[in-house]
């Protein structure tokens, strides 16, 4: 059996989704899955109040006392009234017909899809505030009343609690509160025996524990010769001397204290070495210590949460433990909060619930827009740096290093500093946005409520790049890729460029893009398929790439990018006018402080000792000023120039935009006035636009009266 839906009315900062009690829907429902559930999100989205909801329900294993109070009932955020009463609901499922005769009085049927049936319990708590006090029940059933469950039935569905910042080292140390002896005393080694008359029978580790206990108490006994007798003598001496009225005739006496199984248990220490261990391997070895209750037990829920489950451990030890959790299913179901990037990049992406505002959005292929292949290729490259989308408030996702460098600083210029909203930066190194993205992109309502925006490269390179060769080029239209799918849908489409200078351009394409191993073969003397194709490309007209056409081909591209995006809330692209974010700065203001960058990055592929100085800084600077002005850059041969390093990689894009970054913040601390060039610049439009969209919306200025 597991814990298959939570369902909360008027709980914490989740209310009801109607106008009446009786008859709304949850504020809260969350689905779990049989194995790892991890709740992930930025604090207060609702992790802890989806675990206490649990725990109120079911009760834990330690036995804590817990009771609802009034904090617990939903305040409305308009009206500041707090509601009068709250349900907390949770459905299991998952019985094997065993675990099932333990719930025979409040257990019904579902029917499933294949039209077979499973086992399902409902259990709920109800609560409500009356005169100042707070009256709350648990029931069980098929129907809206159901019965209380209480007893043996209540105490199967406990679940093992781990919390907060736990102090691992009072609960595995001795004393009347030892979480150790609750725990060992659950176990089977520890059930005593009953004779055949029904008598218990003496645990062995009692007869053990009192032959030591003889031995102590004979060590400080006054009758005998033991070297412990001076002490007790000293005891009583002061006591009947001093202290006591002179007929109380009491004796003390030192003695190991308790006899019975419970008080051995609770004087003993788990522990881990002789000396005192870390807080990390404490708490692991707490953890190994709980699971000893699913390791023996044969019957009742198998549930564990476990709050914060990094607490205290450094990521390789977080890797161990989630690994034995997924890979350990014995040990039932887990509940799982995190806030660590580390974890939430290597668990199943099907066992995160993503916490955002007041919903639950988990990330199981039946709720997103993820294809099978989306799943396995997150798997192998969703690591800690672009995990951190799970806990952001917004999200630029980037396709390399340029981007991931600049647009912080371009942010903080334009007064719209990306931490200050909570955004994430996503460097996916490459063009495999989509895949990021459509883990926001919903299958259903609601929808995520954090803006995710897209910064791609428009990828139609400019005349210039051609270097006075320009060719003829054949223009996908939409009729020549009708007669390329006349001949075969073994290939991928949806990756055609705009056009191809070069019939080798196409076979390369047709190769790198086949969605099969092989096309299948054609009989003799026929043409095999690629020959068909190429066939058709030879029968394409050319036409003479010119700015006209390169601008038709551009608008052409950038508005069929856009169309595929701009109904998948919450995503939106945004794509430069011409090719990359390089040759928008060599086209627009920051053309000069884009030289120096490159210059300085030259500087340092040469000497990589080079440490750069305000005088380096002061001298390109000087060189940029002289070499180009407003007047030259309108010319295109002048911007590709200032681009052309980066474009034939004679030097880092990620060298050149962490320089500019740096010139950018110099100048901004010099007074001049970049935020305006950046602002202006329409070339960085689009860089502006996103930043905006991820944190808020550019204000309007006030019509006057």
């Amino acid at each position: 059996m597991y814990l298959h839906e939570l369902k909360l009315w008027n709980f914490r900062k989740y209310g009801t989704g109607g106008d009446t009690f009786e008859s709304s829907e949850p504020g809260l429902k969350v689905q779990f899955r049989d194995g790892v559930n991890v709740l992930v999100g930025e604090n207060d989205s609702g992790k802890t109040t989806i675990v206490d909801a649990i725990r109120y329900v079911l009760r834990t294993q330690s036995l804590e006392y817990i009771q609802v109070e009034e904090k617990d009932f939903h305040q409305d955020c308009v009206t500041k009234r707090r509601a009068m009463e709250m349900k907390i609901e949770c459905t299991f499922k998952g019985f094997s017909d065993s675990e099932a005769g333990h719930f025979l009085e409040w257990i019904g049927f579902e029917e499933k899809e294949d039209k077979s049936k499973e086992y399902v319990l409902k259990v709920w708590l109800y609560a409500r505030m009356k005169d100042n006090s707070i009256y709350q029940y648990v029931r069980a059933g098929i129907d809206m009343e159901g019965s209380y469950i209480e007893g043996e039935a209540r105490d199967l569905l406990r679940v093992v609690y781990l919390k907060p910042l736990r102090d691992a080292l009072s609960e595995m140390t001795h004393g009347n509160k030892s979480r150790l002896a609750q725990i060992l005393k659950s176990h089977s080694i520890f059930k005593k025996a009953k004779d055949a008359d029904g008598n218990e029978i003496r645990h062995e580790l009692e007869d053990k524990y009192n032959a030591l206990k003889e031995n102590i108490d004979d060590f400080f006994d006054l009758t005998k010769t033991e070297k412990g007798k001076e002490i007790t003598e000293t005891i009583n001496r002061l006591l009947g001397e001093k202290f006591l009225l002179g007929k109380d005739a009491r004796k003390a006496g030192i003695t190991l204290t308790g006899n019975d199984l419970v008080d051995i248990l609770r004087q003993l220490d788990l522990i881990l070495e002789k000396n005192k261990s870390g807080l990390g391997s404490l708490n692991l070895l707490f953890i190994a210590a709980e699971l000893l209750l699913f390791e023996d037990a044969n019957s009742g829920l198998k549930l564990t949460l476990i709050e914060e489950l990094e607490a205290h451990l450094h990521p390789q030890y977080q890797l161990r433990l989630i690994d034995f959790i997924n890979t350990h299913k014995q040990y039932g179901q887990f509940i799982l909060t995190t806030h660590s990037t580390t974890l939430a990049s290597k668990i199943d992406l099907n066992s995160l619930i993503v916490c955002n505002e007041n919903h639950v959005f988990p990330m199981g292929e039946e709720h997103t827009n993820l294809n099978p292949s989306d799943y396995r290729f997150l798997e192998r490259f969703l690591d800690a740096t672009k995990a951190n989308l799970f806990f952001a408030k917004g999200v630029i996702i980037v396709e390399g290093d340029a981007e991931n460098l600049l647009i912080p600083t371009i942010a903080e210029i334009i007064e719209r500093p990306l931490h200050r909203y909570g955004v994430s930066i996503v460097n996916v190194g490459s063009t495999a946005f989509k895949r990021y993205a459509n883990i926001f992109v919903r299958k259903e309502t609601p929808k995520f409520d954090i803006n995710i925006a897209i910064l791609s490269d428009l990828d139609v390179r400019s005349l210039e790049y051609y270097d006075g060769d320009v060719p003829t080029v054949t223009v996908i239209e939409p009729n020549f890729i009708d007669k390329l799918k006349a001949i075969t849908q073994d290939i991928c489409y949806n990756n055609l460029p705009e056009f191809f200078s070069t019939k080798t351009e196409f076979g390369d394409f047709i190769q790198n893009n086949k969605i099969v191993t092989r096309f299948p073969n054609q009989p003799t003397g026929q043409l095999s398929i690629k020959e068909q194709l190429l066939q058709v490309f030879d029968a394409e007209p050319q036409k003479a790439l010119d700015e006209t056409l390169l601008t038709s081909l551009r608008n052409n591209k950038k508005g069929r990018i856009e169309s595929q995006w701009n109904d998948k809330l919450p995503v939106k692209i945004y794509l430069p006018e011409q090719w990359t974010l390089e040759y928008e700065l060599a086209s627009g203001k920051l053309y000069k402080y884009l030289y120096q960058a490159v210059e300085l990055a030259r500087i340092e592929k040469s000497n990589p000792y080079f440490n750069v100085t305000d005088d380096d800084f002061s001298t390109i600077k000087d060189k940029a000023d002289g070499l180009y002005s407003a007047d030259t850059l309108t010319e295109k041969q002048h911007i590709y120039d200032v681009f052309q390093p980066i474009c034939n990689s004679t030097v880092s894009k990620a060298i050149a935009a962490q320089y500019l970054a740096q010139i950018l913040t110099r100048e901004q601390e010099a007074g001049v006035d970049v935020n305006s060039m950046i602002s202006s610049d329409m070339n960085l439009k689009y860089i502006v636009d996103a930043i905006y969209y991820v944190t808020e919306p550019i204000s309007e200025p006030e019509n006057p009266e």
